[in-house]
């Protein structure tokens, strides 16, 4: 895409978009031999704060000294449903979200030439490393994931107008409006990492702040787990339980836990009705829990 000076592609959000991924054949493995003599990637990133909708990183970027209008990441996840990353330039009138919904890449955006919510591609809560891709080219807007295009939405882009030396913003794994605002309702918390991220050109990166510490980090292996930020509960029906003939009887439950970070309150257990009856603290950090619970 050839710059024109400040760009002229709007709305701003649309610049979250990706670097061109790797050519095909004997040029992709010379860029990974290169790749082995830099210095090793930064470990990935935890998208969830824990917290609910809030991102875990906010960065801004000069929207006149953008020269690369593209964005790009890999991303893991057994979860679903949430936010990977949030843009705008006007969180009232230009604001862009990528996330996923039954585990497929959804894309909600408005501004003054589109109002849509779409979803396309494959699922990608499998717990593999994916690599995507947003970007736009004229008025379009391109998504793809591993290296297929799997989504282009034309005429969502055009002429910026006169903003004086506009801001664009960019949030991971969050919102910077409250969730009532989406298009159609969407979970934000992503129990998901991130690496190999580029985004936008860094050049025009004005600011970038950590809000919140991930509870969690992003070990090498992934295994299918649950994430469960501090305060939400998972409810279970006892209905379908087959009754005891006699008294007494038992109810066991297998728990494999590990604890994020921190001490404190890890599990309670009771009813709606009651206080929990059963609680388990633990004080030790990352440790790994896999005990048998019969009463």
């Amino acid at each position: 895409m050839e710059s024109r000076g400040p760009l002229a592609a709007s709305p701003g959000l649309l610049l979250l978009l990706l670097l061109p991924l790797p050519p095909h054949g004997h040029q992709v493995r010379a860029l990974r031999s290169l790749s082995t003599q830099r210095i090793q990637d930064p470990p990935a990133v935890h998208l969830s704060s824990g917290s609910g909708q809030e991102p875990i990183t906010i960065m801004t970027f000069d929207f006149t000294k953008i020269r690369k209008t593209s964005s790009s990441f890999e991303l893991r996840t057994w979860d679903p449903e949430g936010v990977i990353f949030y843009g705008d330039t006007n969180p009232q009138e230009d604001w862009f979200v990528l996330g996923l919904r039954d585990g497929r890449p959804e894309i909600q955006m408005h501004n003054h030439l589109a109002q849509l919510t779409v979803g396309a591609g494959p699922r990608l809560d499998d717990g593999k490393w994916h690599q995507v891709e947003v970007k736009v080219l004229g008025d379009s807007l391109r998504l793809s994931v591993d290296g297929e295009e799997v989504l282009c939405l034309r005429q969502v882009s055009g002429p910026l107008g006169s903003k004086v030396q506009p801001v664009v913003r960019i949030a991971l794994g969050g919102l910077l409006f409250p969730v009532s605002s989406l298009r159609l309702p969407l979970v934000p918390t992503l129990d998901g990492c991130l690496r190999r991220e580029n985004w936008l050109d860094q050049q025009a990166q004005t600011s970038v702040s950590a809000l919140t510490s991930s509870l969690r980090s992003c070990a090498a292996e992934s295994q299918p787990g649950t994430f469960f930020p501090p305060g939400t509960r998972a409810e279970f029906s006892l209905q379908d339980i087959p009754q005891p003939h006699a008294e007494p009887w038992a109810f066991s439950l297998d728990l494999g836990l590990q604890l994020a970070a921190g001490s404190g309150h890890l599990l309670a257990l009771g009813t709606p009705e009651n206080p929990p009856w059963l609680s388990l603290q633990l004080q030790d950090q990352e440790r790994l829990l896999r005990p048998p619970f019969a009463w």
